[in-house]
């Protein structure tokens, strides 16, 4: 399961960038060398750059395609890094060939318009976006895009084979600060990549009172899905 990501370009420097992407829910922001300790004293955001949480040149790399030697060294580094693509004049071509048979691929994108066609690219699109723009408007429609692509997980009907008694273990009840209706609840899993829907406790029972802001989420071992 690929969770898009939408990262900010604040280089130059730009507090007011940084604030945008804070407030609206950005997973990070690219800043210059010696600028990530001013973003932590905003909020916890993750930073990318020289000195950041994520480093430029090691864990991330940037890459302007120009020809063709320039989609060969995406796709070896992409095994191993997180490479921001751009182009002075890319279109969806060069993008498909490189999402199609490359790791981590991020697209840096302008404006609302790039940014959708980036992310729906052979309906799987690159893993995230990295908007350079100054306009803080299309930065939050930007981030509004992503986050809305995150919620489409379609839930398929699984059957029961088998159940087995494992013994005593450590249970999980998760609360939370939201009341939950019918049909909502939490996604839980063994893997990250296979989840089922729990039911908060949200129907009431001959058992015990309803608490719509509870899930019974399972062994302590389990994952679950974050926004």
């Amino acid at each position: 399961m690929s969770i898009k990501k939408v990262w900010i370009d604040c280089r130059p420097w730009s507090k007011k960038k940084v604030l945008t992407a804070l407030e609206n829910g950005a997973d990070a922001v690219i800043v210059p060398e010696g600028k990530s300790k001013d973003v932590k004293e905003l909020g916890r955001l993750r930073t990318v750059g020289t000195d950041g949480d994520l480093k430029l040149g090691k864990d991330v790399v940037e890459i302007e395609i120009r020809e063709q030697a320039d989609e060969d060294k995406i796709l070896t580094l992409g095994k191993e890094k997180t490479v921001i693509v751009s182009g002075r004049d890319w279109k969806i071509i060069p993008l498909e060939n490189i999402i199609s048979r490359s790791g981590k691929v991020f697209a840096a994108v302008k404006d609302l318009a790039s940014a959708r066609t980036a992310l729906g690219i052979l309906e799987k699109g690159v893993d995230g976006v990295v908007v350079k723009s100054s306009n803080l408007s299309q930065i939050k429609a930007i981030i509004k895009l992503v986050k809305s692509d995150r919620e489409k997980l379609p839930l398929v009907t699984v059957k029961i084979t088998e159940v087995r008694e494992l013994g005593m273990g450590d249970r999980v009840c998760i609360d939370t600060c939201t009341a939950m209706g019918l049909g909502e609840g939490m996604l839980v899993g063994n893997t990250s990549s296979a989840f089922f829907l729990i039911h908060a406790e949200s129907i009431e029972n001959p058992y015990v009172a309803a608490r719509p802001f509870r899930v019974n989420a399972g062994g302590i071992h389990a994952y679950t899905l974050l926004p």
